[in-house]
């Protein structure tokens, strides 16, 4: 008697194919978005430095430039994990 057993591997058994990694299609302008996100980045975290080194302390600049950069990061992560599939 055969069982079928999922997990074994045989060399003759070529008539199942991989499962496709993730059944979503990939979204449009994934790679679009994640650029603008790599650009907003790296100019905001410039203006953070620039405006944090340049004043006094801390200057509003500075402050909203670094909140913009940790919110590009974020999305950044976001947008990998839900770009990965399931």
């Amino acid at each position: 008697m055969t069982m079928n057993d999922p997990y074994r591997i045989s060399r003759d058994d070529t008539s199942r194919a991989a499962p496709p990694r993730s059944s979503r299609p990939p979204r449009p302008g994934g790679a679009v978005l994640r650029a603008v996100l790599w650009v907003v980045l790296m100019v905001s975290a410039v203006v953070n430095v620039i405006a944090n080194n340049l004043g006094d302390g801390i200057s509003p600049l500075g402050m909203g430039a670094g909140v913009v950069s940790v919110a590009c990061i974020a999305a950044l992560i976001i947008h990998h994990f839900r770009g990965r599939g399931a």
